[in-house]
């Protein structure tokens, strides 16, 4: 049976190679309106630090860029690296992302997938599952009791890492307790806390991940928000098949050069296979990370996503690699005319 589909859009602001900065950025919140615009019902955006797949590392400036131009959609990181902020900064500016969108916020977190990343910004290795943890705690915590209390009661933690001894919280969440938590990268986890996550793979392995996923939350909604599972594809369209895989295949080197450029500087690598598969373009048609086409071609595809993979949901990535932005922005038309509207 086909399911109708929600999209959400997922970027990362790659540095494509020739465009610049300023005009990457302008390019990037068309997008987001676009999808606004679209009634996708989410956007996403990724967190990396010195590195060329994010010219936007301030991930909480470039959410509230995103809020401002938008209405509706729900403006989401994936993921905030909690390993690389002082808990309580991050508690206060997420309580003010909160309250700028009117409670569209949802928070996505992590430890980071790049070693390189944690080295450079001092976090050692060892710690950095551990410090996400004791971050998460330390937020969450907060956000609760400030939910609970109000404004101006006194948070005290002790923790490893981080510890906070009566400190007045004169801003809490828009959101009571917190906003909508997303843990993408294990399932497991995602599943304990009642999180929403994006299942990997192609159509045929979903239904399993979806089917795990339930048994293992057993009805659990982290703060009373209930779940959302989606699945991410990057995607290219353009007026004939040729045309959008010659985009897609070209654009794929560039995503991996910029995934794999501080990894392969420092011989740091993640403990699994990168999400560009060292550059393997087959490996990425193969495991559907990569659908490009003409509009009937990538809507033949999604339309199979919603008979057999479980989701009702599905996140695209439009701008990535060296994609340039007419390329996004027309890849975005033809999704919204042509496959979502279908």
């Amino acid at each position: 049976m086909s399911i109708q589909l929600d999209y959400a859009l997922f970027d990362q602001l790659e540095n494509d190679g020739s465009t610049s900065i300023a005009e990457s950025y302008q390019y990037h919140l068309e997008l987001a309106e676009r999808a606004d615009q679209a009634g996708f019902t989410h956007w996403f955006k990724s967190e990396h630090h010195h590195s060329p797949l994010d010219i936007a590392p301030s991930i909480n400036v470039f959410l509230s860029a995103v809020i401002q131009r938008t209405k509706r959609i729900k403006v989401a990181s994936l993921v905030h690296l909690l390993p690389f902020y002082e808990p309580m900064r991050l508690y206060e500016e997420l309580c003010m992302l909160d309250h700028l969108s009117e409670g569209r916020l949802e928070i996505g977190f992590g430890k980071g997938v790049s070693p390189a990343e944690q080295l450079l910004w001092g976090v050692p290795s060892e710690e950095a599952a551990a410090r996400t943890e004791e971050s998460l705690d330390f937020v969450l915590s907060a956000m609760r009791l400030a939910a609970t209390e109000g404004l101006g009661c006194l948070f005290s933690y002790q923790g490893k890492y981080w510890s906070s001894v009566e400190r007045p919280l004169e801003i809490g969440p828009y959101q009571t307790p917190h906003p909508p938590l997303w843990r993408p990268g294990t399932l497991s986890t995602a599943a304990q806390l009642g999180a929403s996550t994006i299942l990997p793979g192609p159509i045929s392995v979903i239904p399993g991940q979806v089917e795990s996923y339930l048994r293992e939350a057993d009805g659990r909604k982290a703060g009373g928000h209930t779940p959302l599972l989606s699945t991410l594809r990057r995607v290219v369209l353009a007026p004939t098949d040729e045309e959008a895989t010659a985009i897609g295949e070209r654009a794929w080197q560039r995503f991996d050069g910029n995934l794999t450029k501080l990894m392969r500087k420092y011989d740091l690598w993640p403990p699994i296979l990168v999400p560009s598969f060292l550059g393997d373009v087959d490996m990425a048609h193969g495991t559907e990370s990569l659908i490009a086409g003409s509009p009937s071609r990538v809507r033949e595809y999604f339309e199979k996503l919603g008979e057999e993979s479980g989701l009702d949901h599905v996140t695209i990535s439009p701008a990535w690699g060296d994609i340039t932005g007419d390329e996004a922005l027309r890849t975005m038309d033809l999704f919204v005319e042509q496959v979502a509207d279908s």
